[in-house]
Formats: C-alpha cells, structure tokens, sequence
C-alpha cells in the first residue's frame, strides 16, 4: 500500500492524526488511491505507525466528513467518487492549525466554564432529562492580537465532565474528545447562517454594530447518535472565508 511508504513524524509539534490525514488524502487528490480502493484497516495503519486507534479514527472521520472516505459496515473504507462527494466547510481543522498555516499566531482567552442546569432549548437539542446539568463553555479566539471568533458549545456533564480538569487556552476540546471512545466525535452537522453583529459581538470582536457576521450552529454525535456537544460560533464577516466543496451529481 502507498500510503505506508511514507512516514509520521513523531518529533515535530503536529498532531499525529493531522500527518496521517494528510498522507492518505494525498494519495487520493493525486490518485494514487482511487475510486473504489479500499484504505487499509484500522488496525494495519495502528500496527504500520504505531499510533492509537483514537488517531486513526479521528483522521479517517475527518476524511468521511470532508467527503474523501467512505465507511461501509463490515466492508470497509473506501475512496469516494468526486462526484458523490458531500458539501463540506473546513471548519474541521484545530483553530490552531488554521491560523498558523496563514502565518499568524493563534491564541484562546477561556471566557466561562461552568456548570449549570439548561434551558429547554439546550436540553432538547442535546436530548437531556428534566435533571440533567450541561457544561458551558465559552471562549474567544484570536489571530495575532486580532479577535476573530467567539464559540459557545454546552456539552452533558454526565458524559464531558472530565473536560473540567483541562485549560482550554492551550487544549483543544475537539482533540480532547477525540482522545476518549465514548466521546470520539463521528459527525458533526452545521448549519451556516449570515447575520449582523449582536451587542456581544461589538464588544467582544470588536466590530461595528451592524457588521456582517458568519454564524455556525453545530450538532456533534458519537458512532451510536449520542449528542456529544452543542455549539455555536461568530465569526467576522470581514476577516474570515470559508471554502465549500461541491461537485455537480
């Protein structure tokens, strides 16, 4: 297999899922792995690399998101035709990653991590019990000294409390889920909308009031449909693009 003729580097601060990711959608955008082939299994990539099976996951989940990968019940993953590949936004990439590959430096101010009983819009869409506690999350995120997002997510406590242990200036709760089989992240559904900046968003983007703002709602669930995480994000409009992939079927 190509892809196992080259290497992850463990000596260099890139996340070992992101190499692998890379590695086999390299080898599907120049064609060396095609239409219909069938990647390697979990356990031959975990085996060839000596890396995890949550790494492993998380790049093939990023690929099945991104529309390159295919998952196919006692089957396999398999390469996807172009043409059958899904509309995707990257926003899958960490924060971290993104904002470096332009040039700039990244860094997150954690505003609130709390625990706190939801209204019934929130414990209706993370499907909670009368009694249930989320956890709040909310952080803003900045590109050089330039604020360019805020992203509030509210996870279940029941299943996230152990995030509450963790500095999310310097961790990624993406990575963090990741990281763990009963929270590992296998899809994430986003609904993009175009609206005008809120009283929080001139204070805390600092922007105009009436700026064009990109507002992201994502819902993201575990392999068996468990709500894992609900979140939303406002980014500048005058900073910020997102590129869309989408072939004609």
């Amino acid at each position: 297999m190509t892809m196992f003729t080259k290497e992850i580097n463990k000596d260099v601060p890139i996340p070992l899922y992101y190499q692998l990711k890379n590695i086999i959608k390299t080898d599907i955008e120049n064609g060396t792995l095609k239409t219909g082939d069938t990647i390697p299994t979990e356990m031959e990539i975990m085996s060839h690399y000596n890396i995890s099976r949550f790494t492993v996951r998380q790049a093939i989940s990023e690929l099945v998101n991104e529309g390159y990968l295919l998952r196919k019940t006692s089957k396999g993953t398999f390469v996807t035709e172009p043409n059958k590949k899904t509309s995707f936004i990257k926003s899958f990439e960490p924060f971290h990653q993104q904002i470096q590959e332009l040039g700039k430096t990244p860094h997150t101010e954690l505003l609130d991590m709390s625990v706190m009983t939801p209204d019934d819009r929130i414990r209706e869409l993370l499907r909670l019990g009368t009694n249930d506690k989320v956890i709040s999350l909310f952080r803003r995120r900045f590109a050089d000294a330039t604020p360019v997002v805020t992203i509030q997510n509210y996870l279940p406590y029941n299943l996230c409390h152990f995030v509450l242990s963790h500095d999310f200036k310097d961790v990624s709760l993406y990575n963090l889920f990741m990281s763990r089989p009963e929270t590992c992240i296998d899809n994430t559904r986003t609904i993009v909308s175009a609206e005008t900046a809120t009283p929080e968003d001139v204070k805390l983007l600092e922007v105009k009031p009436g700026s064009p703002m990109l507002c992201f709602n994502n819902i993201s669930t575990t392999s068996d449909g468990t709500i894992i995480d609900y979140a939303y994000a406002h980014y500048r409009g005058d900073m910020n693009k997102f590129e869309i992939n989408e072939s004609p079927k």
